[in-house]
């Protein structure tokens, strides 16, 4: 009898939440109709249209940013550290890849050199005594020991040369080339690109650690317009994009590009970045310079109505479809693309598509679907705009 009870409940309970679902579908598909009377429907302005398929063009105006490519800048620091001997740079001079920058001395270069010149040798001999260790064990004149003991020296030999090669690779000094006569104290700077020295932290005497910044190099050829572009146009963005680059100090001078990179993810400002690489013709471009852009977008593909179609309702955009019923209209959201003067792309066109559209005084019939309620008596013609 109880389980009787528990299976009458527990329809009753689904019957409930199904007749709610109904009625919660119904109410909201109500909210979205509105039926006008002949009379009010012949008064007003509406128009009745469909998509047009044409091809667009407009600009975005956005701004941004001077900014140089990762690798255009570069931190210049010793992997050891040492005294600064001597400068042969100065702040704002251009320099070449692998132009001295300064002399810096320590006399753990000369360990590091002396460590792999006596390595070198150690090797050469523990080659040869593997040789010869292996030759004697073949003919098992020597124990196997002997010859295990050999291979292991050979071997470490081996390792301790390799690791002291790239330490002298660190400081810049040719492992082939080093000389017991060739051995010093003093070890060069050089600089890892081409640019303009920006900054110089150091100065001759001075000690500094392999984590201390030395020198710092721009490269100017390597610019990039770093261009924020809102959410509202940021569906509208396309790799190789037609852009024109002007600051505010030569409105008039501009510098043709597009763009080559979409960083789709939104910055604090609700923006995307957008990259482009720009040519420092004019030499007057500074990495910091605040710039404007204007982004050509074009789509000749696309899926268009009327500009008075669009009605903007609670941070949304919708249209109005009409219904088999000539006087009934559904509102529809829609996604907007590319906006000129007089038409605006419908990204979501498939759902409007063999579709009446409202083209004109959409409005209106927001007007009535939103304020059903004080609009019974009231005759369509005089609306005003409702966002």
């Amino acid at each position: 009898m109880k389980n009787i009870y528990l299976v009458l409940i527990l329809a009753l309970t689904i019957a409930c939440q199904s007749k709610k679902e109904e009625t919660t579908t119904e109410t909201a598909v109500k909210e979205n109709l509105v039926e006008l009377t002949k009379n009010q429907l012949d008064n007003s302005k509406i128009k009745i249209g469909s998509l047009t398929n044409t091809s667009l063009s407009s600009t975005i105006e956005v701004n941004g940013k001077i900014t140089l490519a990762p690798n255009a800048m570069a931190s210049v620091s010793m992997p050891l550290g040492g005294y600064i001997k001597t400068i042969k740079v100065m702040p704002g001079m251009t320099i070449s890849k692998g132009q001295v920058l300064a002399v810096i001395e320590d006399q753990s270069y000369v360990q590091i050199q002396q460590d792999y010149l006596t390595t070198k040798q150690q090797l050469s001999f523990a080659s040869k005594d593997f040789a010869r260790q292996k030759e004697l064990n073949s003919s098992q004149a020597v124990s196997e020991k002997n010859y295990q003991l050999a291979e292991s020296e050979f071997a470490k030999q081996k390792i301790t040369l390799k690791s002291l090669e790239e330490k002298l690779k660190l400081i810049h000094i040719n492992p082939a080339s080093l000389t017991a006569n060739s051995i010093s104290k003093s070890v060069n700077i050089y600089a890892p690109i081409s640019g303009m020295i920006t900054k110089i932290d150091v100065n001759i005497g001075k000690y500094v650690n392999a984590t201390d910044m030395l020198f710092q190099i721009m490269d100017n050829q390597s610019m990039y317009a770093k261009l924020n572009v809102f959410e509202k146009d940021a569906s509208n963005l396309a790799i190789g994009q037609k852009i024109k680059v002007y600051t505010n100090t030569q409105p008039d001078v501009f510098y043709e590009t597009q763009i080559e990179y979409v960083n789709k993810s939104y910055s604090d400002e609700s923006a995307i970045e957008v990259y482009a690489k720009i040519s420092n013709s004019t030499k007057k471009l500074i990495s910091g310079n605040y710039i404007n852009a204007i982004i050509q977008a074009n789509n000749n593909n696309a899926f268009v109505v009327n500009n008075d179609a669009i009605v903007d309702f609670e941070d949304k955009k919708f249209v109005f479809i009409q219904d088999a019923n000539k006087n009934t209209f559904s509102m529809q959201e829609v996604q907007i693309g590319i906006v000129t003067d007089k038409v605006s792309e419908i990204r979501n066109y498939e759902t409007l598509q063999n579709k009446n559209v409202v083209i004109s005084d959409a409005y209106t019939l927001l007007m009535v679907l939103k304020n059903k309620e004080d609009i019974e008596n009231w005759e369509i013609g005089n609306t005003s705009n409702v966002h």
